[in-house]
């Protein structure tokens, strides 16, 4: 019969202490071209937080955004994958949003929090060069602190980011890996227009790719950049502050672009059909940077040995891409295991928070309940030889206590979490 208290108390304490932190991810494709490419704006962003701030499951949040991915952590009780994904839907106000089975939800704690910790730094083996997101997260991190969804699991988790950023600074030569399409290429501009007083920068058709480069460079500062397409509709999905920082130019009018502005960033895929080889074959005022982004063209023909036009295609662009590889090798060597180190110090933490936890609803639990005298009865009416010695709480207290104390001695917390596994622990212990 002690089985059948401790399985009513173990019931218990599973039901109050299911919390933990759960994932969901969506990654979009960094070479996608489609001009559809889904992520929450700002706004859209503030807008879901503020509606799943009002679920009482949700105890703690932080949704991270950008073009290139979306990834909403939570804690909490319940799984609410479904639920979030139709927020998700309602707060999309350009709506676009993918089919839910490309979003995935994980709710192992330590490879979500792996996976989130690498993507801050920038070093996921999975995308050897991937550009940290350090400066988002923060951004993000902020969002939720205003709004009250940072509790005691959150904040710790970013004060280790944070001690982890410091270590990385103290430790490592630090130089941030930018080695995406899109950074390398605004990089390559912030050096180009350094003998430029006022650098006047164009961006030929306006899909997925370009949308990053845009948006990236805005946040280096540049403003008023010209940006050409079919039609405005593609703007649609940009958020009211982007949408006063640029100017929009029809196809007609691409020739007249070329000719006022310094820096062309061409994402064509159809420019041999677009740009007429006679729009370069004459003298401009100012020496002409043209970016060429697009897979399939050659615009060799076009620029026709123009000196006047500096020309670089993807080969350039995948070739620096390189030679920052080379340069962080050695970075990345030395801050990876710095940053696991790190994780290994949260693991260690929540683990034991959660323990002691769970030994004090366990203690609760057997203060209210051990006087019941349904147990009493029980205990009487099937072992009346052990009734003098079950009538002594501390017996069962110190039983209770010495099961919970060895079973977690030897499995961390998101093991012994599941219930059968900590009754037929307990059963092998007594």
């Amino acid at each position: 019969m002690k089985m059948r208290i401790v399985s009513k108390y173990l019931s218990q304490i599973k039901t109050a202490i299911m919390g933990q932190f759960r994932l969901l991810s969506f990654s979009g494709n960094l070479y996608n071209l489609k001009s559809d490419a889904f992520y929450l704006s700002d706004e859209e962003s503030k807008q879901l937080l503020y509606r799943l701030k009002s679920w009482p499951e949700i105890k703690e949040l932080i949704i991270l955004s950008i073009p290139e991915r979306t990834e909403i952590i939570y804690f909490s009780d319940l799984d609410l994958e479904d639920r979030i994904f139709e927020a998700i839907t309602e707060a999309t106000l350009s709506g676009g949003v993918p089919i839910k089975n490309e979003f995935h939800q994980t709710s192992d704690e330590e490879k979500l929090l792996v996976h989130l910790s690498e993507l801050c730094f920038g070093v996921q083996s999975s995308n050897y060069g991937s550009t940290p997101l350090f400066p988002r997260f923060i951004q993000a991190y902020n969002l939720a602190l205003e709004n009250g969804m940072v509790g005691e699991y959150l904040k710790t988790w970013w004060n280790n980011l944070m001690a982890t950023n410091k270590r990385i600074k103290e430790q490592v030569d630090y130089q941030l890996p930018n080695f995406s399409i899109t950074y390398t290429v605004s990089d390559l501009i912030t050096e180009l227009v350094k003998s430029l007083k006022h650098p006047k920068i164009a961006i030929l058709g306006f899909n997925a790719l370009s949308k990053r480069i845009y948006k990236n460079l805005t946040n280096k500062g540049f403003n008023k950049i010209t940006i050409v397409d079919r039609s405005i509709a593609s703007f649609s999905t940009l958020a009211d502050i982007d949408l006063n920082s640029f100017i929009f130019e029809p196809i007609s009018e691409v020739e007249n672009v070329i000719n006022e502005n310094d820096i062309l960033i061409s994402t064509l895929e159809n420019s041999l059909q677009i740009l007429d080889p006679a729009y370069f074959q004459k003298e401009f005022n100012t020496t002409k940077i043209f970016i060429d982004l697009s897979i399939k063209n050659n615009l060799a023909t076009i620029f026709n040995d123009n000196q006047q036009v500096i020309p670089f295609n993807l080969t350039d662009i995948y070739k620096i891409v390189e030679q920052k590889m080379e340069i962080n090798k050695k970075w990345l060597k030395k801050a990876k295991p710095i940053i696991s180190e790190m994780n290994l110090i949260f693991f260690e933490w929540i683990d034991d928070k959660k323990g002691q936890e769970m030994l004090t609803i366990a203690n609760e639990l057997l203060g209210k309940n051990i006087q019941n005298s349904q147990y009493t009865k029980v205990l009487i009416a099937d072992e009346p030889t052990f009734k003098t010695v079950m009538f002594d709480n501390r017996i069962i207290n110190m039983l209770l206590k010495k099961s919970i104390a060895k079973i977690k001695s030897n499995a961390q917390y998101k093991d012994i979490i599941n219930y059968d596994r900590i009754v037929n622990d307990f059963y092998q212990y007594n």
